[in-house]
């Protein structure tokens, strides 16, 4: 199919007016006009379309593909193409395009029905029909050239739409709409959340299109209606940018809030977002707010190297590996004071990941990330490495349940790592003897006050960073930030992250704790970014290393000194 003539093709023929029912001719909309640019550079790379369209309520995209459902069978023969809504009176609605378009043509193609449109052809004749979801779930029997899938979000069952893609044959110039308004992140919205996420990283092959209300020209009113705007944040938001809405379109916004969405701001970023990333109400309270989640995303960029650690003539060194678990950002850079956090795991597949992150505490800059599942003497040796490598970095290991006690007694006592984190008193020291048997290990113990601190904490360090304050972080890591856009607040005002894992999260969070804790002088009015021309800091690693190993045996037999002191019993290692 010749996308630019069928388009042309339709701009000739009638259809109903979206908003009046008039007949009007069908030239397409500012929204339908985006959405065919995107479509036609994908036909003309791969020679077939896959889409997924998040939109807000109606921008006319139903119209658009159902347009193009038409002009695929008129142009092809042997095809079948098919509409599919989640109720049988939307099917029927959105049937009424194609056949208007279909008995507006000035020639006679075969058959139009109510529900069924055949199209004669010499070499076999094409069929456009519709179904609901429900009729066609797993998409047995079916063998289909082209497929729209509206308000997908609303697809029943377990198998949703994605049961209905295999039916769609892979060859040239087939097609698949998926569109939808969002529907939530859970429950039945479920499946087109996880697909438009996945598409938006690249893992689908399908393009991701997000067509918003500002760019609606209907969208908007009288400007005298607002003539005080903005006089919220949320207008603010709104006409600052990137978005520039004017008075008129925040007019609109007023009336469409109170009127169709019963003043209810959730909703009305469900029904009607301006950006993708607001479209997905979660089933609790966002953790986080928009402006720390665009805040983040700011800094996102891909890592200067992917690799694993291991040592090289006898030193922790960091190789460069495709497959490898660690990202890192930023190498070790001379004078500068690191703190990492760990959240263990089994190991076991499926199970969660054992992540570790560093943090830069004389930058706020997040430098490396690590997530793979292994037994805990492995994430043991992997932290050992990289407490080395980054300078001696302080180490904070959640320690519920026995994994990270494990961890934490390897480094203590078969690596001899000394600078390992310590809750801190009111006194500004690490906590007596906790027992008669000996000191009490360091690490963090997870309670419902202690992870509500560790998310207080963090945000703190956020709300710095979007001021441009001292004491502010930075997170380039797309995994943290997917993490941090699906945590809600629970009753009890905690937080936890609705589907998936939290491991990277809960790592960031307490690497961050642990700088704020045992805070570094800070350096600012650098580059976040990795700088490609800056001399490697790696070439001087031997010389580092071994001047920390030396240091970190002193410091160990002095810690231990100190600590043995306190408990009341003798130092085993005194006079070595």
């Amino acid at each position: 199919m010749n996308l630019a003539r069928s388009i042309a093709m339709m701009a000739k023929l009638p259809i109903k007016h979206i908003r009046t029912g008039a007949s009007v001719p069908f030239i397409a909309n500012p929204n339908q006009t985006s959405f065919y640019t995107q479509l036609g550079k994908q036909l003309e790379s791969e020679g077939l379309v896959r889409a997924i369209v998040l939109k807000a309520r109606r921008v006319g995209i139903s119209s658009a593909s159902d347009g193009l459902l038409m002009m695929h069978c008129l142009s092809r023969s042997q095809a079948h193409a098919k509409i599919v809504a989640h109720r049988a009176d939307t099917a029927e609605g959105l049937f009424r395009v194609p056949r208007d378009l279909a008995r507006a043509l000035p020639f006679a193609i075969g058959d139009i029905m109510t529900k069924k449109i055949i199209v004669h052809h010499p070499a076999g004749n094409s069929v456009l029909d519709i179904a609901t979801a429900g009729s066609v779930s797993g998409g047995r029997g079916l063998t289909l050239s082209a497929l729209h899938l509206s308000e997908a979000a609303n697809f029943p069952g377990d198998d949703s739409f994605l049961a209905l893609l295999p039916a769609v044959s892979a060859g040239p110039g087939s097609m698949v709409f998926i569109e939808s308004t969002a529907n939530g992140r859970a429950g039945v919205g479920k499946p087109f959340y996880e697909f438009w996420i996945n598409s938006v990283k690249g893992k689908t092959g399908y393009i991701p299109v997000f067509l918003p209300w500002l760019d609606d020209p209907e969208c908007v009113r009288d400007a005298e209606e607002a003539s005080d705007a903005p006089a919220n944040d949320m207008e603010r938001e709104l006409m600052g940018k990137p978005y520039k809405a004017t008075k008129g379109q925040i007019a609109w916004f007023r009336y469409t809030l109170e009127s169709q969405c019963q003043g209810l701001l959730p909703k009305m970023k469900q029904e009607y977002p301006h950006a993708a990333e607001v479209a997905f109400i979660a089933s609790g309270d966002p953790a986080f707010t928009t402006e720390e989640i665009a805040y983040v995303r700011e800094s996102a960029c891909g890592p200067s190297i992917t690799g694993h650690l291991d040592m090289v003539e006898g030193k922790p060194a960091i190789v460069p590996s495709r497959q490898g678990s660690l990202l890192i950002w930023e190498k070790p850079l001379f004078g500068h004071k690191y703190f990492i956090g760990a959240d263990a795991a089994t190991g076991i597949e499926d199970g969660d990941f054992a992540s570790f992150v560093i943090l830069d505490g004389t930058t706020g800059d997040m430098v490396a990330r690590f997530a793979e599942r292994v037994h805990p003497e492995a994430l043991a040796r992997q932290l050992w490495m990289a407490g080395i490598l980054y300078n001696m970095a302080k180490i904070n290991i959640e320690l519920s349940g026995h994994l990270g006690r494990v961890i934490q007694r390897i480094l203590r006592d078969d690596y001899r790592y000394w600078n390992l984190y310590g809750w801190k008193g009111k006194d500004d020291r690490l906590p007596t003897p906790a027992t008669s048997n000996g000191p009490r290990v360091g690490g963090w113990e997870t309670t419902t006050n202690s992870r509500r601190l560790l998310f207080d904490t963090f945000r703190t360090c956020l709300r710095a960073g979007i001021r441009g304050e001292v004491g502010g972080v930075t997170i380039p890591d797309e995994a943290v930030i997917d993490q941090m856009d699906l945590a809600t607040l629970t009753e009890g005002m905690s937080w936890e992250v609705e589907r998936g894992h939290d491991d990277i999260l809960f790592a960031t969070m307490l690497a961050v704790i642990t700088c704020v804790q045992y805070p570094p002088p800070r350096v600012t009015g650098r580059s976040r970014r990795p700088d490609p021309e800056a001399v490697d800091p790696m070439n001087r690693m031997p010389m580092l290393v071994e001047k920390e190993l030396s240091l970190s045996l002193g410091n160990h037999l002095r810690e231990l000194e100190k600590l043995m002191k306190r408990a009341g019993k003798p130092n085993p290692l005194e006079g070595i």
